[in-house]
């Protein structure tokens, strides 16, 4: 997981607030990656940022408010690396999309996001907020994929190149319980990376749009069934 970006709160202008909603938010997220939901308690994310529950409270209200700011500010980080990576014309579209495929599988193998985003999947069944926040960063990583799809495959369709994106994404997030932090298959996620690399680069560059859609498979499908 990327460094939290907390968002500015009218009850933190100050350089002093500022780094109390830091300690409070990063805090928050500790708990929540390492203990869990249930354990997300004023109480334990005061103890996490060295200070008390009413000190806390003076910032947040309650842990929806806190929840909403950690879930932000998660965001937030993700939208400025996957921009950073999307918008580095020094390197061709080809290079940009596989820099971007590392940097999604090398952050499945951080603790962090190993914890936090099961957990997100989780609280997401049933909280709207959360699915509505998982949702977003979702959409934002889809987004950085199809930007560059779109350099590299100009002549799909907006909607082929968006299934083409979303395809990415499941494949590279479907790893998260193989090769996250700790996790049995851990030490294959540089080869994982390598592989995922290779194979959906070469999806990018060859994939056309009749295959995307099914025309091609129906027709072979159709072909032996009247050869039949």
């Amino acid at each position: 997981m990327r460094k939290l970006r907390p968002q500015k709160r009218d009850n933190a202008a100050s350089a002093r607030g500022q780094e109390a909603v830091a300690a409070i938010l990063t805090g928050a997220r500790d708990v929540l990656v390492e203990e869990g939901y249930p354990r997300l308690t004023m109480r334990n994310v005061a103890d996490r940022a060295g200070i008390t529950v009413g000190n806390l409270s003076y910032y947040y209200a309650n842990k929806e408010d806190l929840l909403h700011d950690l879930l932000e500010a998660v965001i937030q980080g993700y939208v400025e690396d996957f921009d950073r990576i999307a918008t580095n014309f020094e390197r061709s579209p080809e290079g940009r999309l596989e820099d971007m495929i590392r940097f999604v599988v090398g952050d499945l193998s951080t603790k962090e996001t190993t914890g936090f985003f099961p957990a997100l999947w989780a609280l997401a069944i049933h909280d709207d907020f959360a699915a509505s926040e998982m949702s977003h960063v979702y959409d934002i990583e889809r987004d950085a994929f199809a930007r560059v799809i779109a350099e590299m495959r100009p002549d799909l369709s907006k909607r082929d190149r968006d299934i083409l994106a979303l395809f990415i994404s499941a494949t590279i997030e479907g790893h998260t319980m193989f090769i996250g932090y700790g996790r049995e298959k851990a030490s294959a996620a540089e080869a994982i990376g390598n592989v995922a690399a290779y194979s959906l680069l070469s999806l990018v560059r060859n994939v056309d749009a009749a295959t995307i859609r099914g025309l091609k498979l129906a027709a072979k499908v159709g072909g032996k069934r009247a050869a039949s």
